[in-house]
Order: C-alpha cells, then sequence, then structure tokens
C-alpha cells in the first residue's frame, strides 16, 4: 500500500507538474478503484438473524489476516415502513422495491 502524497512528489521531480493534495488523493482513489488493487474478498452466506437482538455471527473467516468486515448487506430491501401518511408503511414502496429485487435476480 503506497502513499498517494509520493506520486505528486515524482510528478513534480519528473514532469514538473504541480497538483493540490484534494486533487491528486481524488485522481488517486480513482485510478485505486479502476485497476483493482485492493485485499478484499467477497463472501456470501445465508444466515439467520437472532430474535433477540437483531444481530448475526459471522463467520470465523469473516476477518482474514486482520482485516475489518466492511459491509453486510441482507437479500431484500428496505421499504419505507414509518410515513406520515399511512399507519401501515407504504405499501406501494414495498411493492415496487420487491419488484426491481425479482427483475434483477432474474
Amino acid at each position: 500500500m503506497n502513499n498517494f502524497h509520493y506520486v505528486g512528489v515524482l510528478l513534480d521531480m519528473l514532469y514538473g507538474i504541480e497538483m493540490e493534495d484534494e486533487e491528486l488523493e481524488e485522481l488517486g482513489l480513482l485510478a485505486w478503484g479502476l485497476i483493482g488493487n485492493k485485499n478484499t474478498r467477497l463472501y456470501r452466506t445465508r444466515m439467520c438473524i437472532d430474535p433477540k437482538d437483531n444481530s448475526i455471527t459471522l463467520p470465523c473467516n469473516a476477518f482474514g489476516d486482520g482485516g475489518c468486515v466492511e459491509l453486510v448487506t441482507a437479500a431484500w430491501e428496505d421499504w419505507e415502513r414509518d410515513t406520515n401518511k399511512d399507519w401501515y408503511g407504504d405499501y406501494n414502496s414495498a411493492i415496487i422495491e420487491n419488484q426491481i429485487e425479482a427483475e434483477k435476480y432474474y
């Protein structure tokens, strides 16, 4: 993992190009995302939510070599359960979200 600011030093020394730190970081992050030099792993698993505290137990290999979990997602789309319009939530948004997910699935 290299520091993006080192690239700024090289640009100045080799090509005479000076950039603001924010611009250099933005370009570096864009390039980083495109070249795929990331140490990530994607796991897909099915697990049940503990009804007592709405938690899940992650698999033992989820943290890898001292890493961290960045994101845990669910297989359904969240719809607007609380609205100031209806007592039971926005049922139309549930229909739309489920339709979108069904089309993506198939």
